[in-house]
């Protein structure tokens, strides 16, 4: 049960970053003028790319924390204030523009390939969401690794399906239904954020 635990404490905050449904209307508008088949290999290349990026943080945080002499503590109090932006972005309460700029979509738009550029990086694998996997992979559990490994690939897959499924999904949940959710998770990614703000600042008290 705490194995569960903890794996959920890892996968909700990377998952609400990496925004399945924010990111699927911008993957439905950049491959509009492709085929089924090429949307689908742009789905697969997209989210293997943002995995192998955030395993390659997730097994070399500490190496780059170190060398930057970086403590967890200012690392939680920075992530939180990250992850705390991306919650008022999510609740529409600042403009976006932090994973993409306009220019980078009218650009993703314009790309006839996108599966890496903006889609892995920064759309999936951006800033919040490496962030995200380097805060977790500095809390000190013996098992942490091996979870938030876990928790990348099924964060990566659930995004796949998001893109697989992505016109049903649109078409059941409206445009409407999609803001919603997004807020609800954005309401829960901002408290999220204050605990890890929380949490430093108690180390460092």
């Amino acid at each position: 049960m705490e194995h569960i635990h903890s794996f959920l404490t890892i996968l909700i905050p990377l998952l609400i970053i990496i925004d399945p449904l924010g990111n699927l209307t911008l993957f439905l508008l950049f491959t509009k003028q492709n085929t089924p088949a090429e949307q689908e290999k742009i789905a697969i290349i997209s989210c293997i790319a943002a995995c192998g990026i955030l395993v390659f943080f997730a097994l070399t945080g500490d190496f780059i924390l170190q060398f930057f002499a970086i403590s967890l503590p200012a690392f939680q109090i920075t992530g939180g204030f990250i992850f705390f932006i991306y919650a008022l972005q999510l609740l529409h309460l600042i403009p976006s523009g932090i994973k993409t700029s306009e220019e980078e979509k009218q650009e993703g738009v314009a790309k006839e390939n996108v599966a890496l550029v903006p889609l892995a990086t920064p759309m999936l694998a951006g800033p919040g969401a490496i962030t995200a996997v380097l805060v977790q992979q500095q809390s000190g559990k013996p098992l942490n690794i091996p979870l938030l490994l876990s928790a990348i690939v099924l964060a990566c897959l659930i995004v796949y399906c998001a893109f697989h499924f992505g016109k049903q999904l649109k078409k059941f949940l409206g445009v409407g239904g999609i803001r919603v959710l997004t807020r609800l998770l954005g309401l829960l990614l901002a408290v999220i954020a204050v605990q890890f703000m929380v949490s430093g600042f108690q180390q460092i008290c």
